[in-house]
């Protein structure tokens, strides 16, 4: 009984480490992703001066 109890809990904290970790790569990519698009819409903007965007 102990050690089927040993593997259920090594079993739960693997899946729960997994989620952790995709939570937290998909997590870093989107604001990888986000950051991207919006220094290419300050760049794509007309309203912000050349020198401002030279200094980007």
């Amino acid at each position: 009984m102990r050690n089927n109890l040993h593997d259920m809990n090594t079993i739960m904290f693997s899946v729960g480490f997994t989620i952790f970790c995709l939570y937290i790569v998909g997590l870093l990519y989107m604001i990888n992703k986000s950051h991207q698009e919006q220094k290419q819409d300050l760049l794509e903007d007309p309203e912000i001066p050349k020198d401002f965007k030279d200094s980007l």
